[in-house]
């Protein structure tokens, strides 16, 4: 069983019980194939939605600068700190912790800012980073990595044999195929992709935006802004969604975008960055709140709902994280605080959005 710190540990309605697995995890052996790999010094910038395929390796502590979305089958290994309004396997933490195991994410799992995922864990398949991730020196992206147009490689780079003078925006993406090196303050573009055995240094620092699970159903009329990903594929400026659009694959909508009517989120989903929801949407499993969510009046909160403590319901502050027992209808100033999540039933009205 996963072990944290006590002082975090919840009082939950009965018939709740702690959910996290361990993993006794085995050396992960080096990249043994071309890399990108981070120069010696600086940072390499992501500027957008990038999906990882296949495990990436965390071989030095990596920061949490905003919230970040650990997808199912990755390993926080033991030393990852756990900041207050996190979420590890459907358990909302109140306040920090460390874990002294490793633990297999197996349900939604989002670590709030400020936690640290300790050397040694592993980021699984449709894991999204986000603007404003930055992979630290030493950092390797594994042959099969595709950088997406778009892309900025900084003088001093070599990418699949070329060497780059000036800085150089890529008009087409770019697979990486053989030995090359990102100099400091290269750019990786929204829609690239990091295959598995990609390496993130030690420094590097992750942050995730709002995550729409497979599975899910994102409605007609929803807005999706720049550095966003549907299915894998980066949007290029703000693009509204001509009919419902089925989630197949990663999905990551940046600050400011917006879900419209017949939107159904799936388990996993996590409510991240800035977003406004215009039309009665439906959670159709677990959906994670990682930032403050304003409830609009009419929306129902369905029972197994987790109210983290420094929430509002219905005009009523609550003071210890709580499970609903019953569905509860929003009928006055609710205003759910990070570390919330939502169960499956709930149904969100226009209005609700995340700040």
């Amino acid at each position: 069983m996963m072990t944290v710190d006590s002082k975090r540990k919840l009082q939950r309605a009965a018939g709740i019980g702690l959910l996290s697995s361990l993993l006794c995890v085995s050396q992960l052996p080096a990249p043994v194939h071309a890399q990108v790999v981070g120069s010696a010094s600086g940072v390499i910038n992501v500027a957008g939605g990038t999906a990882i395929v296949g495990n990436a390796i965390v071989a030095g502590a990596a920061s949490v600068s905003g919230a970040a979305v650990v997808s199912t089958g990755s390993v926080l290994a033991a030393g990852t700190v756990i900041s207050a309004g996190s979420m590890v396997n459907g358990e909302e933490h109140q306040s920090w912790g460390i874990l002294t195991e490793s633990t297999v994410v197996a349900s939604s799992t989002v670590l709030a800012s400020g936690s640290t995922i300790a050397a040694g864990s592993s980021l699984a398949t449709s894991t999204v980073l986000a603007a404003g991730t930055t992979l630290a020196a030493g950092s390797a992206l594994e042959t099969g990595s595709v950088l997406a147009a778009g892309s900025v490689i900084s003088a001093g780079s070599v990418v699949n044999g070329s060497s780059y003078a000036s800085a150089t925006m890529l008009a087409s993406a770019t697979s990486i195929a053989g030995t090359s090196t990102l100099a400091a303050n290269s750019t990786i573009a929204a829609g690239s992709t990091l295959a598995g055995g990609t390496t993130l240094a030690a420094g590097s620092s992750l942050v995730s935006a709002t995550t729409i699970a497979q599975g899910s159903v994102l409605g007609a009329g929803s807005f999706v802004t720049a550095s966003s990903i549907i299915n894998a594929q980066a949007v290029a400026g703000g693009t509204t969604l001509a009919s419902n659009t089925a989630i197949v694959e990663a999905t990551s909508l940046s600050g400011g975008s917006v879900i419209a009517s017949n939107t159904m989120l799936a388990a996993g989903s996590a409510l991240v960055s800035n977003t406004a929801i215009i039309g009665v949407t439906h959670c159709g499993g677990v959906v994670a709140v990682a930032n403050t969510a304003i409830v609009a009046g009419g929306s129902s909160l369905a029972a197994g709902t987790v109210i983290a403590a420094g929430s509002i319901v219905n005009g009523a502050s609550i003071a210890q994280t709580t499970v609903l027992s019953s569905s509860t209808m929003v009928m006055g100033s609710t205003l759910l605080a990070s570390g919330s999540s939502l169960a499956a039933s709930t149904v969100l009205v226009a209005g609700t959005s995340v700040i």
